[in-house]
């Protein structure tokens, strides 16, 4: 089970504690206990705010609803599609660019060991999702390139440890990345490796950024998916690390992991692709700081759940947009001007929310009340079939 325990590192955000707090300039709603952004503060042109693709689970249910709403609007609207899967399953997604298609992984396994009970599948609006493979590892969420190339990471279980070893010895596994043909399902396997996990951090520059823990070690590689040519970037790095972001302009990844010698310490690194330098940008006490690369420059993080939000190096001015909570980007729109993101604190949902990139205005992504979101991406204006 050290897969799932990598993976619950790796999923990012933790829950923090829900404080009252003042909101920052845009106009706030209080909604049951959390708080949620109402308007953009300076309304913009009905034609400039976008649509977000997003994915409705309600807790305990067998099913996840597809969602298209408009940043700003009053309220989700109907549901598109219905993916079946595991009762209380978790479900990751993404847009496919210029597309209406959304690809997502949710447990469909049942099993006691769950690190590939997931599928990929893909889902349109107004028709039944499509199944396109499984053994998908657990809570994993597809990378999907801006050619709309889609890769998933899966894996087969390798023999458990002995019980005189178990304590020492953690169980390897046959993992792969894998491309899967949107519209036959067909797999194309691009990476093999053993060991405890494979992680599509990102894809750089045509090459796809892996966070690969073994047993011995843990590095950063570039993988080329059409070769499958690999090339260790960073030999040696810690075992928990979490939220990558890739910094395309800079040819940098970016990401939160727990300090080499103060565990009660974590940090934001920066590696630079290239050459595989280490910067070290931020550390904290706190363990939810969801590190993202903001578009143009500069780095979204949470410094402390009592804070929530703030952006550095950016020419907007975001901080605590609102209040305190993790708060943690899912997408970045395909002109870089809209973020998605995530509001989370204990005993609530998390909630969407858009932020503009350009003057730190919030505004409302409106989701299905009473259920875990999933944020897929933003739509393109115009989309293909």
């Amino acid at each position: 089970m050290l897969l799932c325990t990598l993976l619950a590192a790796l999923a990012g955000t933790m829950a923090a504690v829900l404080a009252d707090g003042e909101a920052s300039a845009p106009a706030i709603a209080r909604v049951g206990r959390a708080l949620v952004p109402t308007a953009v503060a300076a309304p913009a042109a009905p034609a400039a705010l976008p649509r977000v693709a997003i994915l409705a689970t309600p807790p305990g249910a067998a099913r996840t609803t597809l969602h298209v709403v408009s940043v700003g609007g009053a309220k989700a609207g109907p549901a598109l599609a219905t993916l079946q899967h595991l009762s209380d399953a978790v479900v990751r997604a993404r847009v496919v660019p210029r597309t209406r298609l959304v690809v997502a992984t949710a447990d469909t396994s049942p099993s006691r060991d769950r690190s590939f009970n997931a599928s990929l599948f893909r889902i349109q609006p107004g028709a039944e999702p499509v199944a396109l493979c499984d053994g998908v590892v657990h809570a994993s969420r597809p990378l999907v390139t801006a050619e709309g190339r889609v890769f998933v990471s899966r894996g087969v279980a390798g023999p458990e440890p002995s019980p005189e070893d178990n304590l020492t010895q953690l169980r390897v596994d046959a993992l792969t990345i894998d491309e899967v043909d949107l519209a036959t399902g067909a797999i194309r396997t691009v990476h093999r490796t053993t060991g405890n996990l494979a992680f599509l951090a990102g894809e750089w520059n045509g090459e796809l950024v892996l966070y690969r823990v073994s047993p011995a070690t843990a590095d950063i590689v570039l993988v080329d998916p059409d070769s499958g040519a690999t090339r260790v970037i960073v030999p040696s790095i810690p075992p928990f690390a979490r939220d990558f972001s890739i910094d395309a302009a800079a040819g940098a990844l970016v990401f939160q992991e727990r300090h080499e010698t103060d565990p009660g310490t974590w940090v934001i690194d920066r590696i630079d692709l290239t050459r595989g330098k280490r910067t070290r940008l931020e550390a904290s006490s706190s363990h939810g700081l969801a590190p993202h690369v903001w578009p143009g420059g500069g780095l979204a993080y949470t410094p402390e759940r009592a804070t929530g939000l703030s952006v550095i190096g950016a020419r907007a001015t975001v901080r605590s947009p609102l209040g305190p909570g993790i708060d943690a980007i899912q997408a970045v729109s395909e002109d870089a001007a809209w973020v998605a993101a995530l509001h989370t604190n204990p005993s609530t949902f998390a909630f969407p929310f858009a932020i503009r990139v350009e003057s730190g205005e919030v505004a409302a992504i409106p989701a299905p009340s009473g259920a875990r979101i999933a944020v897929a991406g933003f739509l393109t204006a115009k989309e293909e079939p």
